[in-house]
């Protein structure tokens, strides 16, 4: 019976111990090796996916921006109304006392437009290291790499700012990978021949590969409402459009973080706010138009603190992510006259600079490159019919030296 109870004690000293020591280990600074430190590629990852999920959200909500480069306006419907006509040679009254009227078709301007659209995105990011110091931290709770230090604090979280996985001054994340699938719906209301407004709503859900790090699913909403406006011969002979867009998105995280010790999950939220700018000019008769465009997109939002459960879980605490881009473009786009409407195809190249350092930092220390540079190509093809119909599939590329992303949308609307 004492044997037997003094096994039983000894195993529970030998557990105690084993997690003890694993969790001292933490603070020092070779780390334990069962449980690799990838919460830096985490927060790098859930970052890159918050900001993908944005931008491919709120896309070019109802194609106006496709529209607007090719000069494509809003077209008009026959509505028969009555007319009085010439007065009769006996005084230009009818037998029953009344002016004789008439049914003719008059054009009447489109004011309302519904559209809806369906996407697919994918965006594939290589994995980056950052040297900013060579001196070791010394053992301190604050930085416990494995149970205390609060990943995120200003921007996301490195695991300890002394180092990584034994290395003092260095950050690393691993290659990661976000694919995309969702669709919206709007309606556009068409003030008069030059402002219209709109509001969109847009769906996702997205597929987010962490590499080593993990995996995880994302939820997103965003309501978009925007503003363009175009005038014609407003720069010698070419027309001048812009566009204004705001959204607002929510979305909602299911991470799998891989931590060595088995599988640990959160189920952190997150949301964005993302203002638009374009405009540009074109030239060109309404078979052939051309010209330049440029913009700006800023992206702002945070990823919130979460408290992950299973073997090796950890704490999070909250994210920011930001983006500042700016973008000068040049299209191509021309009108071939079908049966009963007309084709647009179009043709355009464009170069985005990204202004922020990271879309994440620690201590004001940038661990999430950004491209500064992206080339972008887009191609799109659109019918539009004379009853008020139209129908586009559109694609875009956009390349840079640590990024690769491909869209690919289909759009159909009505006006009336």
């Amino acid at each position: 019976m004492k044997t037997q109870a003094g096994r039983l004690l000894g195993v529970a000293v030998l557990a105690i111990s084993a997690v003890t020591t694993s969790h001292v280990r933490a603070g020092e600074e070779v780390p334990d090796p069962c449980y690799p430190d990838n919460r830096n590629a985490t927060s790098t990852a859930l970052g890159r996916g918050t900001l993908g999920m944005a931008w491919a959200s709120t896309r070019d909500v109802g194609s106006h921006l496709y529209r607007n480069r090719a000069g494509i306006r809003p077209g008009s419907r026959l509505v028969e109304e009555a007319v009085p006509v010439s007065p009769s040679a006996k005084g230009g009254m009818s037998a029953k006392g009344g002016a004789k009227m008439a049914a003719i078709s008059v054009p009447v301007p489109n004011r309302w437009e519904i559209f809806g659209s369906v996407f697919y995105q994918t965006n594939d990011s290589d994995g980056d290291s950052y040297g900013y110091g060579g001196k070791k931290k010394k053992k301190d709770d604050k930085y416990d790499r494995y149970g205390v230090y609060q990943v995120g604090g200003n921007g996301g979280g490195v695991g300890g700012v002394g180092g990584i996985g034994g290395v003092p001054g260095f950050a690393s994340a691993t290659d990661s990978s976000l694919d995309v699938f969702g669709g919206s719906i709007g309606v556009e209301y068409h003030i008069n021949r030059n402002w219209s407004i709109g509001l969109g709503l847009s769906a996702a859900q997205g597929d987010l590969d962490m590499g080593s790090a993990g995996s995880a699913d994302i939820d997103s909403v965003s309501l978009i409402p925007y503003v363009s406006y175009y005038r014609p011969d407003t720069v010698g002979s070419a027309d001048l459009w812009a566009g204004l867009m705001y959204a607002y998105g929510m979305h909602s995280y299911e991470t799998r973080r891989y931590t060595g010790a088995g599988i640990a999950t959160g189920e952190p939220d997150a949301d964005t706010h993302t203002i638009e700018f374009n405009v540009g000019l074109n030239f060109g008769e309404d078979d052939f138009v051309h010209g330049p465009y440029a913009g700006m997109r800023y992206i702002t939002g945070s990823v919130d603190s979460y408290t992950e459960v299973g073997p090796g879980a950890t704490f999070f605490g909250e994210q920011d992510v930001d983006s500042l881009v700016s973008i000068l473009g040049y299209q191509v786009s021309w009108k071939m006259r079908g049966g009963s409407g007309y084709w647009v195809p179009q043709l355009r190249v464009a170069w985005e600079h990204e202004f922020e350092d990271g879309n994440a930092t620690a201590f004001g220390i940038p661990y999430a490159a950004a491209d500064e540079d992206i080339g972008v190509v887009g191609a799109g093809i659109g019918y539009w019919w004379d009853s008020g119909w139209h129908l586009g599939v559109e694609y875009e590329g956009r390349f840079g030296s640590e990024t690769e992303a491909h869209y690919g949308g289909l759009t159909a609307g009505k006006e009336f």
